[in-house]
């Protein structure tokens, strides 16, 4: 199974770290340059947007580059001969033995469009699992959101049917794989490896970086407001999830790194 790599051309030390960590688990991979959201002018970033703003904030340089550079991947994996091959972004840290899965794909299932193998380490609910044969991992469908994008695996039919919805940029990319609330995700078979087989790495990412230039702090009234509805949140949530955990054949709890 192919591995692309997406790497920013000014990102020469993560390129560095990345050879390091596949050479690590023994595999091979491709580069592809990303796509610098910096480099546009005002007048092209505005232009690649969709006017229907479904996403609550204004995408950042960096976000619109990252859609882009997604892209480029799936635009390969559509018209190469894989059947499957992994996507991943330049922060990542390997499972010593993610070289048993990414070698092949006979541990796909045959519905699979796309196989989430990173985790957010957020709780997430997903169906009854299945082995992967001759491993300890195994694949769950995904049931609930599990966002960033940083890790998967997508089918080269599913890498067609994604580009056909990627004309025109809406939402951030991994919003749009892993957010029943936008996006694609309830036109896709996706699954997620259990446990995942990859994580994004203590690296701040040049996304977050930008946000976190560009973040006012709230009101004190309306940071108290936030915390009250986060708790109650919070509250429902395990509440349900025991629930789902004791009655169903469901799961609600965090994917693990292995």
């Amino acid at each position: 199974m192919r591995c692309y790599l997406i790497n920013l051309d000014r990102s020469d030390d993560r390129l560095l770290r990345m050879t390091a960590e596949f050479e690590r688990i023994g595999l091979e991979f491709t580069r592809v340059p990303a796509v610098d959201g910096r480099s546009f002018a005002p007048e092209r970033l505005y232009e690649l947007m969709s006017e229907q703003r479904p996403w609550a904030a204004p995408l950042t340089a960096s976000e619109i580059g990252c859609f882009l550079s997604h892209k480029r991947c799936l635009e390969l994996i559509a018209v190469g001969a894989d059947e499957y091959a992994a996507i991943f972004e330049d922060d990542v840290i390997f499972a010593q033995d993610a070289r048993m899965l990414l070698n092949s794909d006979g541990w796909i299932p045959e519905d699979a469009d796309v196989v989430k193998i990173e985790t957010h380490r957020k709780k997430v609910l997903t169906d009854q699992p299945i082995s992967c044969r001759d491993s300890r991992f195994s694949v769950a469908r995904l049931c609930s959101g599990h966002i960033l994008a940083a890790g998967y695996v997508v089918s080269r039919d599913a890498a067609q049917r994604l580009l056909d919805e990627m004309k025109i940029i809406s939402v951030p990319i991994d919003h749009l794989l892993f957010n029943p609330s936008h996006g694609v995700f309830s036109k896709l078979v996706i699954y997620q490896l259990l446990p995942a087989l990859c994580i994004q790495s203590g690296v701040v990412s040049t996304i977050e970086a930008e946000r976190q230039g560009s973040y006012e702090r709230p009101p004190l009234g309306s940071r108290i407001v936030r915390e009250l509805k986060r708790i109650v949140r919070r509250t429902g949530s395990g509440a349900v999830g025991l629930w789902i955990n004791c009655a169903t054949k469901r799961r609600w709890g965090r994917v693990p790194f292995s």
